[in-house]
């Protein structure tokens, strides 16, 4: 894995020069990290390599370079796939990249023709930022960036509300209106004068609600087993997070069964399911779980604490993995398995066959409200946040209504899912083994009706057949999802559920609060709401912990005014 950045231009003037230099700068946060420059006078392309791979991610000629963030898994080589792009026609590029099977965002530059173009994996997990400025375009891996750059940048704050409330921005937006993000099986074409978008896959034209539960399961097991395959190489160590519930217990079943010796990491609360769950399954099957107690399992993804903890000095093991900034990810299986975030209430209301209903009742199950009296224009964003996704459904009127809903969360919440954690990919250098995100494993659940997958009953099936040993011992469930049928002799742990409350530091909050009130980014508030709010809470006459979360959450992506 690399990060990379660059701007393409006609021409240069001493402002792009500056940025230029701002990029190879602020690229990587690591002075000591080698910044590799190309630059023709029409492109300037600047990358760090992680190597978390251990194999080369660029291909380069005379004519044209190829480069891969993450991998392709079109075969379990990362330099062989690199290769195979760069000795290919670009025209070839849809259909090789259509069997691929990993998260990518490949990078190809044609030297004559000086022309970049860019193709995301279908979930476009592997994110990639652009802006257009005086007549150029400025692109990166990291959003972060863009802030380091002498470049003009104002708040969206559509997308810094959608960020605050749900959790990422929906669609191509960021919190910058100036900056775009690549869109699942998106194909940019970046020239000195042009920018050109369009899509070289879409998930809403692959077949659906054609095969069975039996089928299903089949061809599910069949292409989680290729998707480890093509991802585990020659390895014969393996780290894997674990928490109490089964995505990454899958994982670990399978790496067990190929007799893969491995040691996992989990994050949780002392005593929560997470942790005691965990726990209980490494003794049954007999391999090293490390456990770090954490306090709020909400301030940092999995990702970024494996970063931080995962170190040679810290644990033995780290030295026999062949790769050890690679790590196993459960990440996708709850939503695009298991199909968490899809209640009752949004089935109801996706067979009502009206979006705004489906809307209201996603906003609903995720307590996504803005705070009416605390942001200004409050009760519009909210309005407008219902008609964004609205919008976003509508994009697949030609399917059922569930469908579009599966595509919705597909294409919405997991492309940004590890995002965050691949902004900080110079601080902690890893990558991660996504099984989940195998497209052969999303044909499968996008082939599958709606009704076969909610609720974790297809996933349940899957696991029933070809896992049994993953379900000897208790396992966290979703509310409302097929429960835990085994007895839990245990001492009661806590589930994340039962925790959320703790989940907010109450005087960080108020430590917020207090400070966005003689803060610039107080301009988005009304003050005396937030002032008021802050007195009441602190003297226990009103529970504004999650008003003030919110603030929270937009304070991190808000642009000061000036």
């Amino acid at each position: 894995m690399s990060i990379v950045a660059g701007v393409i231009s006609e021409s240069w003037t001493s402002d792009l020069l500056l940025i230029k230099k701002e990029i190879a700068q602020h690229l990587s946060r690591n002075p000591t990290d080698i910044r590799h420059e190309y630059f023709d006078n029409h492109l300037y392309f600047c990358r760090v390599a992680i190597d978390c791979h251990r194999e080369s991610s660029w291909a380069e000629n005379h004519l044209r370079f190829s480069m891969v963030l993450g991998h392709t898994l079109m075969s379990s080589s990362l330099t062989k796939d690199v290769n195979t792009l760069l000795q290919q026609s670009l025209s070839n590029f849809p259909q090789l990249l259509t069997k691929a099977q990993g998260t990518y965002c490949v990078l190809d530059y044609n030297k004559q023709q000086r022309s970049l173009t860019i193709f995301a994996d279908s979930l476009a997990i592997r994110p990639l930022y652009y802006m257009k400025y005086k007549g150029s375009v400025i692109f990166s891996s990291c959003l972060r960036l863009f802030n380091e750059l002498s470049v003009p940048l104002t708040t969206n704050l559509a997308g810094a509300t959608e960020y605050a409330v749900i959790g990422y921005s929906l669609g191509n937006k960021t919190h910058y209106n100036e900056v775009y993000s690549i869109q699942p099986g998106e194909k940019l074409t970046l020239t000195s004068t042009s920018l050109v978008k369009e899509r070289y896959f879409r998930w809403s034209d692959m077949p659906f609600n054609c095969i069975d539960d039996r089928e299903g399961t089949l061809q599910l097991d069949h292409a989680f087993k290729q998707a480890v395959d093509l991802a585990i190489g020659n390895d014969l160590h393996a780290i894997s997070t674990l928490s109490g519930g089964l995505d990454s217990r899958v994982i670990v079943a399978e790496l067990l069964k190929r007799g893969i010796k491995l040691e996992c990491m989990n994050f949780s609360y002392q005593r929560s399911q997470d942790e005691v769950y965990a726990e209980v399954f490494a003794q049954c099957h007999d391999f090293p779980l490390h456990i770090v107690n954490v306090s709020d399992t909400q301030e940092q993804s999995i990702e970024q604490r494996l970063g931080h903890y995962w170190r040679a000095t810290q644990y033995p093991f780290y030295q026999q993995v062949e790769r050890p900034r690679l790590v196993w990810s459960g990440n996708g299986g709850s939503v695009c398995i298991g199909m968490v975030f899809c209640d009752d209430n949004i089935l109801a209301a996706c067979a009502s066959g009206d979006p705004f209903a489906v809307a209201k009742a996603y906003l609903k199950h995720q307590h996504a409200y803005i705070p009416k009296r605390m942001v200004k224009q409050g009760a519009k964003l909210q309005r407008q946040l219902e008609q964004n996704i609205v919008e976003c459904l509508c994009q697949y009127s030609h399917l059922p209504l569930d469908k579009a809903f599966q595509l919705f969360l597909w294409e919405n919440d997991q492309h940004q899912h590890i995002a965050p954690a691949l902004e900080d990919m110079d601080k902690f250098r890893l990558d991660f083994h996504l099984p989940f995100y195998s497209k052969a494993m999303l044909k499968v659940m996008f082939a599958l009706p709606v009704s076969s997958a909610v609720k974790h009953q297809l996933y349940m099936k899957w696991l029933n057949q070809s896992y049994s040993e993953a379900l000897l011992t208790p396992w966290q469930t979703y509310p409302g999802h097929l429960p835990c049928p085994l007895k839990n002799n245990l001492l009661p742990p806590l589930s994340q559920w039962q925790l959320a409350s703790n989940v907010r530091n109450k005087l960080d909050l108020l430590k917020i609060g207090v400070s966005t009130l003689f803060d610039a980014k107080g301009e988005f508030y009304n003050r005396h709401y937030l002032g008021a709010n802050c007195i009441l809470t602190a003297l226990g006459l009103y529970r504004g912990e999650s008003t003030l979360n919110v603030v929270k959450r937009m304070n991190q992506v808000l642009k000061s005014p000036h």
